[in-house]
């Protein structure tokens, strides 16, 4: 039942009906005759008649004493108080009605033989004419039944229990998940970043406390992530930070103790670490800026094919003086609508990691592909360097990440690169894949949107 109003609703039926059995029960046990109890004037009218005829022949042929051992009878079987009168009104035998203590006239101003019934006050009345012609009154009251089983100390009991034994099950079917997330939060938000919904019952469910469940888990690993990649950034900024300071440091204390002469070494190695320093800092500022950005960057439309044109013959020219080289092998026409700067450095950063680990004498190769009336283009960039460990396939886009510290920091890189192309190919809708080719080496895959060819 994926539903928990569903099962609310449910309980709260099934409880309803439940009370209802209870109920029921408890008043038939308590008073069987009470269930079947039903109104004497639509059961037995002919049969007061008869009873009134019945008297009047007793009264007739016994007289009094007669009659009132009839009436006796009459009391023991049925429950019914009867009254005979004479012609003028005065009791012959039996109880009078109740109150007057003489017949109203309405019981016995009908027909001859008709029985007058009065149901809310449960009397009925009948004129009866005997066999020596005269007229006779004949009254019954009829028998109230005490329904005593309704509220007896037996049914409020056992309302009693069932209710609140339905009500603690319900309660507690309904609490009993929400306090065990309370409980995680509460770790969670008291610095155990480990904890985790694990009752299987919990996770299995398919209601709307199953989903939170798995959601609170979703979002602690997506937080404990985030947290250690925060720490990891400090720490790794600022190492990348003190290395060329350091340097700077060692390069100001030659020339102070050289006086005014600066050698071109030491000139040299102070432009390159401030030029290194200017980079890293440069490449913080844009991953912040895209992790940070809550909404789209100005879009245009730009030719993608000529981007990467203009991006492989700059590469190409920086690698002129290098054994390396940069070849388009393919360049299909499409263009599409973004930020033409970012997408620009995003690929730039490809480039050029291809180029910063493509063994010596090799060349990169790009390839821009659009299948026949595709609405996706793909930027592939291959080098031919040893490639990366397969488990170390995920993480090459995480900030920071080395695969290799010692010729990461030969090279010069500080692994902030790929980390920008995944975030800016993010922004424009598309995704970034890396995988080792066969024949050595490692190929990335951009894919973006593009326009529809008319």
């Amino acid at each position: 039942m994926k539903s928990l109003f569903l099962r609310i609703f449910l309980w709260f039926c099934c409880g309803s009906i439940v009370l209802l059995l209870v109920v029921g029960t408890g008043f038939v046990l308590d008073s069987p005759a009470a269930a079947a109890a039903a109104p004497w004037w639509r059961l037995g009218q002919g049969a007061i008649v008869s009873a009134g005829r019945v008297a009047v022949d007793s009264y007739e042929r016994g007289g009094v004493v007669e009659v009132d051992r009839y009436f006796e009878t009459l009391a023991r079987d049925t429950g019914l108080r009867v009254a005979l009168y004479d012609e003028s009104g005065r009791v012959l035998a039996g109880s009078a009605l109740p109150a007057t203590g003489k017949p109203g006239s309405e019981l016995l101003a009908g027909p001859m033989g008709q029985l007058v019934v009065q149901p809310l006050r449960g009397v009925s009345g009948v004129r009866l004419t005997g066999a020596q012609g005269k007229a006779y009154g004949f009254t019954a009251v009829m028998p109230r039944r005490e329904l005593r089983g309704v509220w007896s100390r037996t049914f409020l009991i056992s309302f009693l229990l069932t209710s609140g034994l339905l009500c603690y099950l319900l309660a507690r079917h309904l609490t009993a998940p929400v306090v065990h997330l309370r409980g995680l939060t509460s770790r969670f938000s008291s610095g155990d970043l480990s904890a985790r919904v694990t009752m299987p019952s919990l996770l299995d469910r398919k209601d709307e406390v199953g989903g939170l469940a798995r959601d609170f888990n979703r979002m602690a690993a997506r937080t404990e992530t985030l947290l250690n990649a925060q720490r990891r950034l400090i720490a790794d900024v600022s190492h990348e930070l003190r290395s060329p300071l350091t340097r700077l440091s060692l390069a100001l204390g030659l020339i102070r103790r050289r006086g005014d002469s600066v050698s071109p070494t030491s000139m040299a190695r102070m432009e390159r670490e401030v030029q290194r320093l200017n980079t890293l800092i440069g490449q913080l500022l844009t991953l912040s800026r895209l992790e940070a950005l809550d909404q789209p960057p100005p879009m245009e439309p730009i030719d993608l094919s000529a981007l990467v044109q203009e991006i492989a013959i700059d590469a190409g020219f920086e690698t002129t003086s290098s054994d390396r080289g940069v070849r388009l092998v393919e360049c299909a026409a499409c263009t599409l609508t973004g930020a033409r700067d970012l997408l620009r450095s995003a690929i730039e950063n490809v480039v050029r990691n291809a180029l910063k680990y493509t063994n010596p004498g090799t060349v990169v190769q790009i390839r821009l592909t659009r299948p026949s009336g595709s609405g996706v283009a793909t930027i592939i960039v291959e080098d031919e360097g040893p490639g990366v460990p397969p488990e170390d396939l995920a993480h090459i886009f995480e900030p920071f990440y080395r695969v290799e510290q010692a010729r990461e920091r030969q090279s010069g890189g500080a692994g902030l690169g790929l980390a920008i192309t995944q975030q800016v190919v993010s922004l424009h809708g598309g995704s970034v894949t890396v995988s080792n080719r066969e024949t050595g080496g490692l190929a990335l895959r951009i894919a973006l949107a593009v326009d529809p060819v008319f």
